[in-house]
């Protein structure tokens, strides 16, 4: 355990029977961080979750928060509180009793537990609410008392499993906002569990992405989108198209590859991709395309095609766009300024790419 360390795994495992939830992992949580578990829905991270907070326990390996191996430590008993998916609001209990109910239960003196409900619903903005009936509360506001409920046992971790998916887009947006800086204000330690990469990428200071059970890269948001570890973690975190690629030369950190329709680019070595070969995968997001009905200057390769598709998003333009040499349509995504949409279906258009934007994405799987 590290001095600004403040939950460790160490070589966890959860089995059901012969299934495995969580295989192997391993993990340094810093004090005072935002951390996500970023994964699709059975790839284990809430089990992780779970695990941390008590109500489960590892098959195998140890469990350690501030220092104190967790085996047998109730979930009652540690430095930790949850906040579940569904709130769990009491509907029978005002606000003020919904977030005083885990003090009441520890015996906290009433004049103690007052102040202490004011101050937790001071920190999510419910000042002056306690008397409101749960059944009378929106959806960002039983948020809000599910983290005050929380936060009023003044916990050294707040655990946090999918705590916006119930909340309408505009709302969750918002809410990602309050959340991310009522976790700076405090400076405790939220370890989040999310299917949505673009939560995690808003709220993290790092993100941990999880695949049938196995936590296969930690990684700051900025630098899990530039240099995903492989092509399953590209294809999860944002749009990617995934194009073939010989490598020609390799010196100094840089690759030299050829690619279908692209042609001839130099590209970065990837340092976090687990093999290297001849054949290779690259990546190009699809913001990353410049696509114009003139041919485009100034970029390091352009290819001819024809679009397909597009999708209108608002505040974007998505083109799928058919390449010569390429199986699957190159998307390319531009950002909607004039409120028009500048290519049609069977429109001949340019698309342009830097090779300082291609991700190497490593060794070619073998068939």
């Amino acid at each position: 355990m590290t001095e600004t360390s403040i939950i460790e795994l160490q070589g966890v495992e959860k089995r059901f029977g012969r299934f495995v939830a969580v295989s192997d992992m391993t993990l340094s949580l810093r004090a005072g961080e935002f951390f996500s578990l970023l994964g699709p829905s059975g790839c284990g991270k809430t089990t992780a979750l779970r695990m941390i907070a008590g109500f489960q326990e590892p098959t195998a390996g140890k469990v350690v928060i501030d220092g104190q191996d967790m085996a047998g430590i109730p979930a009652n008993k540690r430095p930790t509180n949850m906040v579940f998916q569904s709130y769990a609001i009491f509907p029978h209990l005002n606000v003020g009793d919904n977030v005083a109910y885990g003090l009441r239960h520890r015996g906290v003196p009433k004049a103690e537990i007052a102040a202490r409900v004011d101050e937790a619903l001071g920190m999510v903005e419910l000042g002056g609410l306690q008397a409101r009936r749960a059944t009378e509360l929106s959806g960002g506001q039983r948020q809000r008392v599910a983290l005050a409920r929380a936060l009023v046992m003044r916990p050294k971790v707040l655990l946090l499993d999918e705590p916006l998916s119930a909340l309408d887009k505009k709302l969750r947006e918002q809410m990602q906002f309050e959340m991310r800086h009522l976790q700076q204000n405090l400076g405790i330690t939220f370890v989040m569990v999310t299917h949505d990469q673009y939560e995690a990428m808003t709220m993290s200071d790092r993100i941990g992405v999880m695949f049938n059970g196995r936590l296969v890269q930690v990684d700051q948001p900025a630098e899990l989108y530039a240099r995903p570890g492989s092509r399953e973690v590209a294809t999860f975190i944002g749009g990617m198209n995934l194009l073939p690629a010989e490598v020609r030369a390799d010196e100094g950190g840089t690759l030299t590859v050829e690619t279908p329709g692209f042609g001839t680019l130099g590209i970065a070595e990837n340092p976090k991709v687990a093999s290297r070969a001849k054949r290779i995968v690259v990546g190009i997001r699809p913001e990353q395309l410049e696509i114009a009905a003139e041919r485009p200057a100034d970029y390091d390769a352009t290819v001819r095609g024809e679009v397909s598709d597009v999708a209108f998003y608002g505040e974007s333009v998505h083109y799928r766009v058919r390449i010569p040499g390429i199986d699957a349509p190159v998307a390319a995504s531009v950002p909607n300024y004039f409120h028009t949409v500048d290519h049609k279906p069977g429109d001949r258009v340019w698309l342009g790419v830097q090779g300082a934007s291609v991700i190497d994405l490593g060794a070619e799987d073998k068939k």
